[in-house]
């Protein structure tokens, strides 16, 4: 019962974290946002692949498990793409490192 109970806890966390980015992402889409809101946008992106690659690498730490539910190959061809996804995710952070850089500066007039 108590696995059961973690499942839905993940499945909960995770579906209400894919309603909020398509909130932001139909708010982006509908709205009229100023500079403040999309510095904001930039800055809340790359701390949303930040986490992301979190959860894929814990993910990833339990590719055994996985295997064990799903046979060795899929084990091992799971674990390869969640390697290549985190190490993607990490980069895509990087790249928007000088990005929250420029942000923080603020123009003097």
């Amino acid at each position: 019962m108590r696995e059961r109970a973690g499942e839905a806890a993940l499945t909960d966390a995770l579906d209400a974290a894919q309603s909020l980015l398509a909130d932001a992402l139909t708010t982006l889409h509908t709205g009229t946002p100023d500079a403040d809101e999309l510095s904001e946008a930039v800055c809340g992106t790359h701390r949303v692949i930040t986490t992301l690659a979190d959860v894929v690498e814990a993910v990833l730490e339990h590719a055994p498990t996985i295997a064990e539910g799903h046979g060795p190959d899929v084990g091992k061809e799971l674990a390869a793409d969640l390697r290549a996804l985190h190490g993607r995710l990490t980069s895509g952070a990087l790249l928007l490192a000088p990005a929250l850089d420029d942000l923080a500066q603020r123009p003097t007039n």
